[in-house]
Parts: structure tokens; C-alpha cells; sequence
């Protein structure tokens, strides 16, 4: 049997496939107790031998079963202390998101049609509240007027575009939205470098890229959410375009 073989095997042993299971599902039952019970972010629940009576099952159990839930994010420990509850970042969803989009499940048609949903919706937001006093464009105007002068600085430039959209993000004051934008952060990092040599590439400055987000901004702060929306879908497609640069 080959080494890669006896490795899988070994992944695979009953045992371990068993105690993996049981971890699971107490990670799942800690999870439905924290609801249950209306804990809030620095609460501690139980130690592992509180839960492990609780639940009927041995302490390993629970201790695998704790560290499923700090890697997710939803536990945090230190040493001698029970878990507290936290509130999970977007970087597990973010981490999902890229090892999806790495492996294929996911290709860049997917992610452009999910930023058309996602920010249609934030710059149409943004617009309203501008509109109505509630919300303040000038930190993306200012963004966008540093972009300008970095035209030629890719790594800055990204950075900027990304920044910029999380301030648009910001005036629509919608968390559940801005929490999957951000949890994309990290693949769109990435696109938007593609974007910029793509246009590189073809010959052409970054300022395409400037205009589309000005039209956006400039639309917001009109307060006219058809026109950011459509705004937000033409800048979109132009990353469609410049993603596929030969």
C-alpha cells in the first residue's frame, strides 16, 4: 500500500470516523444550547466536564467538539477559562468562498453576477439614505480622489477600489450585506488585480475604472437609486470585460 494510500486509510479508521461524528454533533448542541439560553458575545458557557455530564458523553468529545467551534469562530478560549461566545468574522465564509472558487465549484461569472445582486442593492441603499439626510458620501469621494492619483501603483490602487466599495457598503448601513461583501474581500482582491492588468493589457488606463465609480458616487450623492444601480451593473459588466483580456 502506498504511503498516500495508508494515510487515506488511516483518515477513514471507524474509530476516529466515530469520535469525528460525536464531535460534530455536540459542537451542533452547544450551538442550539447558546440559542437556547440567549447567550451574548463574552458569555462563558460551561467547562468541558460540565457539558460532557450535560450531554452524556466523554470529555474528548467536548474538547474537539469546543475547538470545531473556536476554529468557526463562534467559541473563544484561553487556558484555564471556559469558552466565551464571540461573533464569527466573515473570514471562515470568506476561506470557503476562495477554496470554492480555487477548485472551480465557483468561476468569476458567479462571484460578478453575486457582487451585481449584492452591491445593486448596497449603492441603491446608499442613494436612499443620502436622500434623505441619513448618510454621508464624502469619505468615498475622498477615496476616489486618492485613487486618481494612483493610477499607476496597482497594489494601492486595488486596495482603494476595494476600500471604496465597503464605504458605499457603509452608506447603506445593511450589516447582513456588508458581512458577505466582506467576506468576499479576499477573492475580489484578487479580481481586481486581473482587472487591472486586464486593462493594462488591452492598452488602456485606469481611467475607465475611475469614471464607472465616479458615475456610481455621483449617482448616490444625487440620491438617485435607479441611476446608482444601473451604474453599479455597467461598472460590472466592464469587470466581466477586463477579467476576460487576453
Amino acid at each position: 500500500m502506498s504511503e498516500s494510500s495508508a494515510s487515506w486509510g488511516e483518515a477513514g479508521h471507524p474509530e476516529r470516523m466515530r469520535r469525528s461524528t460525536l464531535a460534530d454533533q455536540m459542537a451542533e448542541r452547544i450551538i442550539e444550547r447558546i440559542m437556547t439560553l440567549g447567550l451574548r458575545p463574552g458569555d462563558e458557557v460551561p467547562s468541558e466536564g460540565e457539558l460532557a455530564r450535560q450531554f452524556g458523553v466523554n470529555r474528548l468529545a467536548v474538547r474537539e467538539a469546543i475547538r470545531t467551534l473556536v476554529a468557526r469562530e463562534i467559541l473563544a478560549s484561553s487556558q484555564g477559562r471556559p469558552a466565551r461566545v464571540t461573533i464569527p468574522s466573515s473570514r471562515v465564509f470568506g476561506q470557503m468562498l476562495e477554496f470554492r472558487l480555487r477548485q472551480q465549484s465557483l468561476d468569476l461569472d458567479n462571484l460578478v453576477d453575486t457582487r451585481r445582486v449584492i452591491e445593486g442593492e448596497l449603492v441603491r441603499r446608499a442613494a436612499q439614505r443620502v436622500a434623505a439626510g441619513e448618510a454621508d458620501p464624502a469619505p468615498a469621494r475622498a477615496l476616489l480622489e486618492e485613487m486618481a492619483g494612483r493610477q499607476h501603483d496597482r497594489d494601492r490602487f486595488v486596495e482603494l477600489d476595494v476600500a471604496f466599495h465597503h464605504a458605499i457598503a457603509e452608506l447603506a448601513d445593511n450589516r447582513m450585506l456588508t458581512l458577505i461583501l466582506e467576506s468576499l474581500e479576499g477573492v475580489l482582491l484578487e479580481t481586481r488585480r486581473a482587472s487591472f492588468e486586464g486593462r493594462a493589457r488591452a492598452g488602456l488606463s485606469q481611467g475607465r475604472a475611475l469614471l464607472a465609480h465616479a458615475r456610481i458616487l455621483d449617482a448616490i450623492t444625487s440620491g438617485d437609486a435607479d441611476a446608482a444601480t444601473n451604474a453599479m451593473a455597467d461598472h460590472l459588466s466592464d469587470t466581466i470585460q477586463d477579467l476576460r483580456a487576453p
